[in-house]
């Protein structure tokens, strides 16, 4: 053989035994990064040098430096940060301020090379004097609505002059920090003084509550910072205050008598009065003749109107709420009407639940159609099993959705035959039929426990919230001072059981305000959810109890 082709088949040889497979590189990383040394030191004091050198156990993410780092006594402007591999580096304007204590925080989202992110904030604290602030403030964030730890949340704390909240925000936090899993915070290395704390999901990143943002006012308008570092016994629980007013945002002709209302947010109908709302062109009024939404669309409402032409209109809203019930700005828009005939016809959709299921206690049957249909009542006819008429009503929020509800209210053992005429979406050969009957007692289960509160002048709300998908939620009113709680007929789910004080009495847990400060109302939970069990009746376990709070901080 000659040696060129000895040497080509070699290196075929060797190409069909190499891996056409990059290397694994073993497995992934999932190590959040640590500190491992710091110049100046934690805790040292008579510091001058402004130039900090900090060195990780791996190789950081150069960009999530500057996002993660905050310093108090917070400098006019971001210091300049270096990042090579591992080490960190950056100078604090100069000249240092004297006798103060500086402290660096790295916030979770500080990451490494494989985007690993810290699960709790990183605290380096040192003075330019000869002690160290040791003030130290604990405390948790939960949902107010389930109860649940909230990690990764920003918690600000603002320096206080005396016990009052502050009037006006200031321009930054004086001090930050984060929740870890369990939604717990810590501050350490402050000034022993009060502080205004809040916690906050700042999505922005700018240090700032925005109107869209959740949070979480204090339980009190002033906590004062120790050496002891008690945790503070009430959670801060984080909510939203939704006080922006939906807009509307256009308006699409569908033919020349359907017009499609888009808004900027989730809205309902606070009336289908069709004389809410104002359509004119020039001096000339169109009427509008109905106002309906669909439930899949809740961002639209529709309207039907006399007939367009193709020239510019003008609609001014009205009737329109969004879900915390702000009233929509009655702003006009433009548009211009089609010539197109509108060609959707009614159509029923079905019953809600299905024809023959079982009515949870107080579950309606509801009827669904895609437009408002003409009275339904007179295609209606609802029997007993002996075939007597019996009376109802209908109730509709949206023009679409109807509940039908028999007067007197489905007894336990009745068995109700509704029959819904096809002529009313002009099907006139087509009838659909539905049982009306509640699920019976032995399905069904109760739940009771006990609230007690040294507070005996407000009424407790006692609340039952479902994690089981599609099971209604449950309100109770207690007398001040509390009571037993039973909720009775009860289909098989798990529930999650809390109760506030309902000091405005509005029924309806309020979460207080940031600026100007308003405290929550006292907020309780069963540890954790409740399970419900058919001719069971299940006991909480725990007692839901509202200690006697004080205006300051109550340690």
């Amino acid at each position: 053989m000659r040696p060129h082709r000895k040497l080509l088949l070699l290196y075929l040889g060797l190409a069909a035994c190499a891996n056409p497979v990059p290397p694994s590189g073993g497995p992934p990383d999932r190590t959040p990064p640590s500190l491992e040394e710091s110049i100046p030191p934690p805790g040292a004091t008579h510091v001058q040098d402004p130039n900090i050198r900090l060195v990780f156990s791996e190789g950081i993410d150069p960009a999530s430096v500057i996002r993660a780092l905050s310093i108090t006594p917070a400098p006019d402007s971001p210091p300049k940060v270096r990042v090579r591999g591992r080490t960190v580096t950056f100078s604090l304007p100069t000249p240092l301020r004297p006798n103060t204590t500086y402290v660096l925080t790295f916030g979770t989202e500080l990451r490494d090379l494989h985007g690993v992110a810290l699960r709790e904030p990183i605290v380096l604290a040192f003075s330019t004097g000869p002690t160290i602030n040791r003030g130290q403030l604990v405390g948790r964030v939960l949902d107010a609505a389930s109860g649940r730890a909230v990690a990764n949340i920003d918690v600000y704390a603002y320096a206080l002059p005396d016990t009052l909240p502050p009037r006006l925000w200031p321009a930054r936090p004086d001090y930050r920090t984060q929740t870890d899993s369990d939604g717990r915070f810590h501050f350490a290395y402050l000034n022993e003084q009060p502080y205004f704390v809040i916690a906050l999901a700042d999505r922005n990143r700018n240090r700032r509550p925005d109107p869209d943002e959740a949070f979480a006012a204090p339980p009190y308008p002033a906590l004062q910072a120790d050496t002891i570092g008690l945790p503070v016994p009430i959670p801060w629980l984080l909510t939203r205050l939704d006080t922006i007013p939906p807009t509307p945002r256009r308006v699409q002709p569908r033919s020349s008598q359907r017009l499609q209302v888009r808004f900027s947010e989730p809205v309902r109908l606070q009336s289908r009065d069709p004389e809410r709302w104002r359509l004119f062109t020039g001096p000339t009024t169109i009427p509008v003749q109905l106002v309906y939404q669909v439930p899949e669309q809740p961002l639209d409402v529709w309207l039907y109107t006399a007939s367009l032409q193709p020239v510019t209109y003008y609609l001014r809203v009205g009737g329109v709420v969004d879900t915390a019930g702000n009233p929509v700005r009655p702003d006009t828009i433009q548009f211009r009407g089609i010539e197109r005939p509108d060609t959707l016809r009614p159509r029923f959709l079905g019953f809600v639940p299905s024809a023959n299921a079982l009515l949870l206690p107080d579950q309606p049957l509801q009827l669904r159609f895609n437009l408002p249909p003409p009275d339904p009542t007179s295609y209606l006819h609802l029997t007993d099993t002996t075939g007597r008429p019996r009376t109802f009503r209908l109730e509709s929020p949206d023009g679409t959705t109807y509940a039908l509800i028999p007067d007197p209210p489905l007894r336990p053992e009745e068995r109700l035959q509704l029959v819904l005429d096809g002529r009313i979406v002009a099907q006139p050969d087509t009838l659909w039929r539905a049982t009306l009957a509640l699920m019976p007692s032995s399905s069904l289960g109760s739940l009771s426990g006990v609230v007690q509160a040294a507070d005996t002048t407000t009424s407790i709300i006692v609340e039952l919230l479902p994690e089981t998908p599609g099971l209604p939620a449950r309100q109770q009113l207690l007398p001040p001072g509390g009571g037993t709680f039973h909720f009775e007929q009860l289909p098989e789910g798990r529930f999650r059981v809390r109760a506030f004080l309902d000091r405005n009495g509005n029924r309806r847990w309020d979460g207080g305000r940031l600026l100007p400060y308003e405290a929550p109302e006292p907020l309780r939970w069963l540890p954790e959810p409740v399970q419900t069990r058919p001719r069971w009746e299940v006991a909480a376990g725990d007692t839901l109890y509202f200690p006697l709070l004080h205006l300051h901080q109550d340690r």
